[in-house]
């Protein structure tokens, strides 16, 4: 494991979006999902499961789902006229099928109520996502969030054999990062830009 800090880790952690062929060890992987385990809980509830997608032929079907859904967004549109920030994502689908492993974080709504608002059933579920990240990072591997794969949500569910009282909620590539890719943090605006102090607006005394 890398000696680096969790500050470190937060402040270098960025999307990684090509890999090495190289393939993640199991031991690795399990650690990372047992860090993931340790998020908070609403209730000590743990409505998550966590799938880990190494055959070929998964990826590729994945990754053609994937590329349909990013085509969905930017629809008629040549892919060279946009910028590098939103080419990414093809690039990540059309490559998807030689990631070394994704990470399907899934969550079981069996229990949730149903006049629950769909944006708190993912309230327990985000930090596990971002335990991976930085799970990850402190191991040298690169992840990146991503979501655009619940255009077929159906169709994954049905490939996968996943219950139907569980949702999709991430998909996360994980693998060493490629030649060229790198750590480091994105700009970011300054804290005293994005904090305010009893009223919004309303600045540090």
């Amino acid at each position: 494991m890398s000696d680096i800090s969790l500050f470190e880790a937060m402040r270098t952690q960025r999307s990684i979006r090509r890999y090495a062929s190289d393939p993640v060890p199991d031991e690795l992987i399990a650690t990372i999902i047992e860090a993931a385990t340790h998020a908070p809980s609403a209730t000590n509830r743990q409505p998550w499961h966590f799938l880990i997608i190494r055959d070929r032929e998964l990826k590729r079907r994945m990754g053609e789902w994937y590329v349909d859904a990013w085509s969905s967004i930017y629809p008629n549109v040549d892919p060279s006229t946009l910028p590098q920030s939103s080419r990414s994502g093809l690039e990540l689908g059309r490559g998807m099928v030689d990631v070394p492993a994704l990470v399907l974080v899934c969550l079981d709504i069996s229990e949730e109520r149903p006049t629950t608002p769909s944006l708190i059933h993912g309230a327990s579920i985000y930090p596990v996502v971002q335990n991976i990240m930085l799970a990850a990072r402190a191991l040298g591997l690169g992840t990146v969030l991503t979501t655009i794969h619940r255009k077929h949500e159906q169709e994954i569910k049905k490939l996968l054999r996943i219950p139907a009282s569980v949702e999709t909620v991430a998909l996360i590539p994980l693998g060493y990062p490629a030649e060229g890719e790198r750590f480091g943090g994105g700009k970011r605006k300054p804290v005293d830009e994005v904090t305010s102090y009893d009223r919004w607006g309303q600045r540090a005394p």
